[in-house]
């Protein structure tokens, strides 16, 4: 199977105080480089970055500096589904199978976890991660579906609706690390 992965880094990172979340550091790496790392460990061969105003040329910088793709997302305050949008409109560029969608505050998903989804995929549309009963982060999802996922920004629901009435594998994982995102000052005093 050949995979990539839209790393979605365009938030502006309001309730952390304003900080791009794509450059908040897990153990000696930022979150945008453990999360390229991991992929690549996982054989994904495409990766791009969507970022936005305001921390657009610094995680753009990052990314390149990383040999990451680098969209652009001119209107973020469009929300997430507009950058959903914009990075599967970008991978159906590419010879790929699947692709994780992979928000940047979920930086510590283990190895092992991306491999059991790809292992899960099968004729699927997406195989998603759960723990403890809850869908995480990042789904990986079949080519058949980046068509509806290009158009996502302008539907209720946006990409959440698109996943929702797909067909979906939903996988369980001992993985915490697929449901702890970090939005608050909270959640990253208690992230390690």
């Amino acid at each position: 199977m050949k995979v990539g992965a839209v790393i979605l880094a365009a938030g502006q990172g309001t309730r952390l105080g304003g900080v791009a979340k794509a450059m908040l550091r897990t153990g000696h790496e930022t979150y945008l480089a453990r999360i390229a790392r991991i992929a690549r460990l996982a054989t994904a061969t495409r990766i791009v970055v969507v970022v936005g105003r305001p921390h657009g040329h610094e995680v753009g910088d990052a990314a390149r500096g990383l040999d990451l793709g680098v969209i652009v997302n001119p209107l973020p305050e469009r929300g997430m589904a507009s950058s959903v949008a914009l990075g599967f409109s970008a991978m159906r560029e590419y010879d790929l199978d699947a692709a994780w969608l992979w928000p940047v505050d979920h930086p510590n998903v283990e190895l092992r976890t991306l491999e059991t989804l790809m292992a899960a995929l099968g004729s699927y549309d997406v195989a998603q991660p759960r723990f403890a009963g809850r869908g995480g982060h990042p789904p990986l999802i079949a080519r058949s579906l980046w068509k509806k996922l290009q158009a996502c920004g302008h539907l209720d629901g946006g990409a959440r609706a698109v996943i929702q009435g797909a067909y979906v594998n939903a996988v369980t994982v001992d993985d915490n690390a697929v449901v702890r995102d970090i939005d608050t000052a909270a959640d990253l005093a208690g992230f390690h």
